[in-house]
This record gives structure tokens, sequence and C-alpha cells, in this order.
């Protein structure tokens, strides 16, 4: 959990298990204001995004099934409605009802994330994952 003076993460990347590029797709265009597709591949969609309230524009790459059936969800920005990676999960969790994953706490680069949460309809547990 993040506390009240905790630096604002990079960036926010969680997991999403076993839903489709669509339906990833569909969440993005949902919770972003402008949701443009970079490029497109079976395995790797990017897009061009901004959130409500700014301008800024940033990217978004899903990579499809890339553990356990998890897809990973990156949104390369600082300026997102979420505080970390955990209330991004617990956003994405409300709307697919799968489990979710993401780093236990925040992550700085060099760091090595052994703790996971896994969010799911039953709660949140820590695990070691990848």
């Amino acid at each position: 959990m993040t506390s009240p003076q905790a630096a604002i993460q990079t960036d926010i990347e969680i997991y999403i298990k076993s839903v489709s590029p669509e339906v990833i797709k569909a969440w993005l265009e949902n919770c972003t204001s402008s949701l443009t597709v970079k490029s497109s591949s079976p395995k790797r969609q990017a897009y061009w995004a901004t959130f409500a309230g700014t301008e800024q524009e940033f990217e978004i790459i899903t990579l499809n099934k890339v553990e356990s059936n998890f897809s990973s969800v990156w949104f390369n920005t600082s300026n997102t409605p979420w505080v970390d990676d955990r209330a991004c999960a617990l956003s994405a969790l409300a709307h697919f009802q799968s489990s979710v994953r993401c780093v236990a706490s925040g992550w700085q680069e060099g760091d090595a994330p052994d703790q996971w949460l896994n969010i799911d309809t039953q709660g949140e547990t820590t695990i070691d994952w990848l």
C-alpha cells in the first residue's frame, strides 16, 4: 500500500487473467478520454492515449498471455487516475471480474519485483510470481 508521502509512480503496470485484446481495448476506451491504435499484432498492441483533464499524450502497451494466461497492460505515464498499480488493479478487477496482478509495492528502476498482489473477487493475497 502506498503511504500519502510516497512518490507518484512513473508508470502503471498490471496483469489481467484470461481476457482478450479486444476486451482490454474496450476497457481502455472507457478509462481514457482518447485512444488511438499505434500498432497491433496478435501478441502486442500499442496505443496513444490521454486521460480526462490533461492534453498530455502517452503510450499504453498490452502484451497478450505473457505469463500463466495473464495479459500485461502498461501505462507509460505518471499522470493516471490511479495513485499506484494496486489502485489500477482494483479498477480492472471491478471491470473484468477476473484475477489481476501487480507488484506488491512501488517499483523503481533496478528493483526486483519478488512480491506480487493477486487481486480477485475473493480478496487480495501476496504471492511469489514470475
